[in-house]
């Protein structure tokens, strides 16, 4: 008779344990329905060293024009009386400036792409090297990268402004099963410097407030992988552990039975 209730008592437990949901697999546990939430930035992209961008300058004088011309030259008349087009690939350097021909060094570092089209654009005007210019200006080099236990690593492009972490998740494939939640990692470059963030997915109030929600240029996202995973990287070290857990859980349910049924 008690082995038959020993027997029940562990088939009980085992149902217990392997039915339970672990705690830490939602995102965003603490949100509640209508809550309002504030993020410390709006995710607008700034400028920074070693950034590539494409220039594009607009003028009706094609020869004032050439001034300012590192590669394509597009001759446009459809609706547009003889205007050319000038694509220039510029790098920003170490001191956070472009070097356009004539108009010389540009400081655009910690700039938006349009403040930085603005302000070089003034400058071509202000001082009269070319009156008419209109000018646009698109990074073409910006990325990050999402490493550790999601569907999909890789390095992805920053095609827009204001990408969520938990955009660049999904682009990912979000996080697999082995993934921990509560332990993400996001690294960040400022010129020779990195600074690294630390949180939880289960927690919105955690992501929300980091500096790290919106995605920055060369960011790398880590994504922990958690202890069932980490077993997994030995199979000896799996096979023990498993072994070991199974005898610990008998004892325990052994001398729970003998303190219920003696």
């Amino acid at each position: 008779m008690k082995i038959k209730h020993l027997i029940w008592v562990a088939g009980i437990a085992m149902m217990i344990a392997s039915c339970a949901a672990p705690k830490n697999y939602n995102y965003l546990q603490d949100l509640q329905n209508g809550q309002q939430i504030t993020t410390q930035t709006d995710g607008t992209i700034r400028l920074k060293q070693n950034d590539n961008l494409t220039i594009l300058v607009r003028s009706k004088d094609p020869e004032m024009g050439n001034l300012f011309n590192k590669g394509i030259i597009t001759n446009l008349k459809a609706g547009l009386a003889d205007q050319s087009l000038y694509m220039m690939g510029y790098t920003i350097g170490a001191d956070g400036c472009i070097d356009m021909p004539s108009a010389g060094k540009i400081h655009i570092e910690g700039l938006t792409r349009f403040e930085a089209q603005e302000k070089i654009q003034q400058k071509l005007r202000s001082e009269e090297l070319l009156k008419d210019a209109n000018v646009t200006v698109e990074p073409t080099n910006l990325s990050y990268t999402v490493m550790g236990e999601v569907n999909k690593p890789g390095n992805y492009p920053i095609d827009k402004d204001a990408i969520s972490l938990l955009e660049a998740l999904g682009k990912a494939g979000d996080i697999n099963v082995y993934g921990k939640r509560d332990s993400i990692v996001v690294i960040r470059q400022n010129g020779k410097e990195k600074k690294v963030y630390q949180f939880s997915l289960n927690s919105a109030k955690d992501i929300f407030s980091s500096e790290a929600y919106y995605i920055q240029q060369n960011d790398v996202i880590y994504v922990k992988a958690n202890d069932t995973r980490a077993r997994q990287s030995t199979y000896p070290g799996n096979e023990s552990r498993t072994l070991s857990f199974w005898l610990s859980l008998t004892s325990v349910l052994t001398a729970l039975a003998v303190f219920l049924f003696k």
